[in-house]
């Protein structure tokens, strides 16, 4: 496949030619496109492939394709960015939640039990927001909830879809009654030697935003849970991804 380049984006196949690589080495701009259909590596290969590397890499896939990717994503366990995986997982989860509907249905149906396994996780991180505030009350209120030790590592990259702001509308139907208090997650550095705050602390992320501000004083417990409930109410009139 002959690689063509657009500004300092490169598509490309992968592996991606030595040649291609070297220019992300002088140029930190840079970023690959892999043509899914064109390239060598396929499915969890190609996963692995990216998340090794840790440049900036997204792949174009056809509408056939993305599912046998997506088949892939949701189990694969170790942490990656790919930006249009996310964005698909994203609207997948907001259609498991019911919170949009959509024609992601059959891939729906066909792995609902994993794909509610990373619902559970992404609104557990409610409880998560809760314990990063220094106060032994929220500290007290998240350890009321069940306790899952868990380190599993397949859906690892539940917490690369944090850093999207469309990820938190999955709060709009919170079910409380499930919430988990995930204890290696939200206390152990698991994500490639990172902690999961690493992650959560984003400025596309309300739940944080509005913690800082009880942080530096300038929210109290009451205003937050008001603010909290005000926030995530805004988001459910943010379009769809």
């Amino acid at each position: 496949m002959e690689v063509e380049e657009e500004d300092n984006m490169i598509e490309t196949i992968a592996p991606i030619p030595i040649e291609e690589l070297k220019k992300y080495f002088t140029d930190k701009s840079i970023s690959y496109v892999i043509d899914y259909e064109q390239s060598k590596l396929k499915g969890a290969k190609l996963l692995t492939y990216i998340s090794n590397l840790e440049m900036p890499i997204d792949i174009k896939m056809t509408r056939e394709n993305r599912y046998e990717m997506l088949e892939e994503y949701i189990k694969f366990p170790m942490l990656m960015n790919c930006n249009s995986l996310e964005i698909l997982m994203i609207d997948v989860l907001l259609e498991t939640k019911g919170i949009y509907s959509g024609i992601h249905s059959e891939f729906i149906s066909e792995h609902k039990d994993v794909l509610d396994k990373w619902v559970n996780k992404i609104e557990s991180l409610s409880l998560y927001n809760m314990f990063t505030i220094n106060d032994d009350k929220f500290k007290e209120f998240v350890d009321s909830y069940p306790k899952d030790d868990t380190d599993e590592l397949e859906g690892i990259n539940f917490v690369s879809l944090l850093k999207h702001k469309q990820t938190y509308k999955l709060f709009n139907k919170l079910d409380k009654t499930k919430l988990k208090n995930y204890t290696t997650y939200f206390n152990e550095n698991m994500f490639k030697g990172n902690n999961l705050f690493s992650y959560w602390a984003n400025n596309n992320n309300p739940m944080f935003l509005l913690t800082v501000s009880i942080s530096n004083g300038s929210l109290d417990r009451e205003k937050y849970f008001a603010a909290k409930n005000k926030t995530i109410q805004e988001l459910s009139n943010v379009s769809s991804v």
